[in-house]
Order: structure tokens, then sequence, then C-alpha cells
């Protein structure tokens, strides 16, 4: 169930009281940007852990932090004193000094910045099963199945199929594939519409897929990807000898999990959070977690 906004105030009024409760997990994260899908993870996950019972705030990586829209993810600017921190694989170290710090890899460690091995005291996860192998890497032992912590990112609002829809355009997608297109740019880019020029939001870019025919990606790890497919978009990806792949069957569409029934599935997941209870299950193999406050699952923490 969506959280309104009367229902976040409402939040932030109780916490603010005599009766504050110390965050049980906190995240850290840049600014809130739908055009960034490991961004997106981060604040869903704190979004689902507060639906779930579990009081999470988000903690800025540089100040001011401008948090999601319509999601529990309150801000906390307070002493870490004894919650969870969850770092991105993007963060370096442990800046907060957390005694109790989880990794969570949304990309390849040390790709995008952070540290490319993690030490035994941190528990580190996964965002997607492929991606299981590569990180066993950057640990000192490997990780398995119960390391996978997947969020669902695509939101049934604004990413939905719609026959009614005329196609009339094809797009060209760039974000995180600027150098492929340097080097080996589409010879039709010219007549293609530049998605990122045309988004300025989740709804526009929803509008924009139901109306192309064919998204042509440089980028091969982006959830763009996926939304396209839903959207009803032919899809292809740059390959980096000029060829044009399907992202669902060629295995260069690196970080995008194209698990099974994922388009019939895709609206359900969005809201469903019962996959934190495993999250956490997995964490107190090692550290004491409280049980969730079942009467206070929609309140956040404004601290």
């Amino acid at each position: 169930m969506r959280l309104k906004l009367p229902l976040l105030d409402a939040a932030a009024s109780l916490w603010r009281g005599r009766t504050r409760t110390h965050p049980i997990f906190l995240i850290q994260t840049p600014n809130y940007a739908h055009t960034s899908a490991g961004i997106r993870a981060l604040y869903r996950l704190g979004h689902h852990l507060n639906a779930a019972g579990y009081r999470t705030a988000m903690v800025a990586m540089s100040e001011p932090l401008v948090t999601a829209s319509g999601w529990c993810t309150p801000i906390h600017s307070g002493p870490v004193e004894d919650s969870i921190v969850i770092y991105p694989e993007i963060v370096p170290g442990n800046p907060l000094q957390a005694d109790r710090v989880v990794r969570w890899c949304l990309n390849n460690p040390g790709l995008l910045g952070g540290d490319s091995f993690y030490a035994d005291e941190e528990m580190v996860f996964v965002f997607n099963p492929t991606r299981l192998g590569l990180v066993s890497k950057a640990v000192s032992k490997p990780l398995g199945p119960r390391r996978v912590l997947n969020v669902a990112l695509i939101d049934p609002t604004c990413i939905y199929p719609d026959p009614n829809v005329e196609k009339t355009i094809d797009c060209c997608f760039t974000y995180k594939g600027a150098a492929l297109r340097a080097r080996s740019p589409l010879p039709f880019e010219s007549q293609l519409v530049h998605l990122e020029d045309v988004t300025p939001t989740m709804q526009a870019l929803g509008d924009v897929l139901r109306r192309t025919r064919t998204l042509y990606s440089y980028d091969h790890a982006s959830t763009v990807l996926k939304e396209a497919a839903i959207c009803g978009c032919r899809v292809l990806v740059v390959h980096e000898d000029g060829r044009l792949l399907d992202p669902e069957t060629c295995g260069c569409a690196y970080n995008v999990y194209w698990q099974d029934g994922f388009r019939e599935n895709y609206a359900r997941r969005f809201d469903d959070s019962s996959f934190v209870e495993d999250f956490v299950r997995e964490l107190r193999t090692r550290w004491r977690i409280p049980p969730p406050v079942r009467n206070q699952t929609r309140i956040g923490i404004s601290t």
C-alpha cells in the first residue's frame, strides 16, 4: 500500500515527540534521482523497511539531502548510535563509523567508486543473483543466495504498456554508455530522439516509452531496458563491435536481471515488502535486531 503525505506528516510529528526512537537502519545515499536505478533502489529499500515495521531513515552523502516524494524515506542527521548502516558500493570505507555495516553492491565493486574489497566485519549483499560470483571476489568467503537483496524498482503508475497509444518515434539512450557511443555511434542516430532529453520525470519516461517503436541503448546496465520492454518497445543494445543485440538474450546487459515473468509480475512486486523478512533473517545470523513494530508500520522517523 502506498503511503500518503498526510500520514508521513503525522509520522514526523510523532517521532518529534517524546516517544521518538532511534532508527534501526540508516541508509547512506545521494540525493534522490529518478534517472539512477541504484539511487532509486536505496530509497525504495528504506520505504519497504519502514513499511515492514523496521524504523529506517536516510543519511546524506552530502548535505542537504533531497529525498523521494511520496515514499516513507525520512532523513536522519543525528548520531549513528547502534543503528545498522547500509552503504551502497560507491561509498568507500565506513565514513559514519558504524559498528554494524551492510554493504549493498548495486553495481560491480569499485566500478563507480568505493572499495574493491570488503572487510569481514561487513555483511555484503548483491542487488541481483547474477552478480554473486563477481562480488564474491571482493570478500574473503563466497556469497550465497541468502545475500541477494533484490528490490523492485519499476513503478507501475508510470511504466506500463498501452496498446491504444500509437508508436511514432525511435529513441536512443546513452547514460553510462558515453564511451561506447564515442567508439561505435549509431550511423542513424540523427534520426533518433535522445531519451534523456525528453524525460525529466518518471511519468514523462513512461509517456515517451509508450510512443517508442525501438529503443537503442549504449548503456548495457540500466533498468531503462526493462522499463522499455514492459512499455512494449523493441529494445536493442549496441555491442562493442557495433552489432545490435537483444538484451534479454545476449548476456551483455550485465546488471539487468531479466527474471522469468518480469512483465507480468513487476507491478505486484513494486509494493510487496515481504522480501524484508528474508533480509532481516540473514542479518540476525550475526546481529540482534528488534522485532518489527506492526502497529507503526507506516511511521517514519524525522530526526
